[in-house]
């Protein structure tokens, strides 16, 4: 494993006093695939949204680079190199594709590159550029969910948070997914990939945390977590 450049340490959460998150620790290399993986409702997603800022988490450490950011607003937490595309894609509907991207590109960490970095991005979705001016809202699900990722690339950050970007998808664009995620990768971005589909995100992330009820039950790499019997019984219905 790469030296970590984000430690999350015994980080706690609840929902009116209802335990989502309960002491989970993770780490992300340099340059590393990490896939935060579990059944709906186990705290995958309050996890990284308190890694991303838009929660403030009720204990523990989230450390970035060695800066303590917990607590820190989604805004700042941004400014510092994480981007979080969230889950459900949020969207701008009645926006067009390029406006969608303009937003993102406001940001003070994205402002001053934005223009080169538009055609950057235009230059991995080849698609969004020949739609640019449609409404986001016209896009089908897999041209939405691949602007809500390069929305989020526009800051260009070090490390990119994609919550649960296959869900909803025909297989044939989950695959498409799938692979765009080994392409940022390839291309130096580190990526924290919260996923349901665990088959899938196993095979591109290089290692990977299993979560039940709120609590890492599992941790381990990629290759030894798709052999884990616990892991094919319960999630590979192997």
């Amino acid at each position: 494993m790469s030296p970590p450049i984000l430690h999350a340490e015994g980080l706690r959460y609840a929902y009116r006093g209802v335990p989502a998150v309960q002491e989970v620790s993770l780490s992300v290399g340099e340059g590393e695939i990490v896939a935060l993986l579990g059944a709906n409702g186990a705290g995958k997603s309050t996890t990284v949204n308190m890694l991303a800022g838009v929660l403030r988490p009720a204990a523990g450490r989230v450390l970035w680079r060695g800066e303590d950011i917990a607590g820190l607003p989604a805004h700042r937490v941004l400014e510092r190199g994480i981007a979080l595309v969230p889950e459900g894609r949020l969207i701008f509907p009645q926006m067009t594709v390029l406006e969608n991207l303009q937003v993102a590109g406001a940001a003070p960490r994205a402002a001053a590159e934005f223009p080169r970095r538009l055609e950057e991005i235009f230059g991995i979705f080849p698609r969004l550029a020949e739609r640019r001016a449609q409404p986001a809202g016209s896009l089908s699900g897999g041209e939405q969910q691949m602007l809500a990722i390069a929305r989020g690339l526009v800051a260009r950050p070090e490390l990119l948070i994609l919550d649960e970007p296959s869900l909803g998808l025909a297989p044939m664009l989950v695959r498409a997914v799938f692979d765009l995620v080994r392409d940022l990768n390839a291309r130096g971005i580190t990526v924290l990939l919260v996923e349901q589909n665990l088959h899938q995100s196993l095979r591109v992330a290089g290692r990977g945390y299993v979560l039940e009820k709120g609590r890492v039950a599992l941790s381990g790499t990629g290759a030894a977590l798709l052999e884990d019997p616990y892991v094919r019984q319960t999630y590979l219905g192997m």
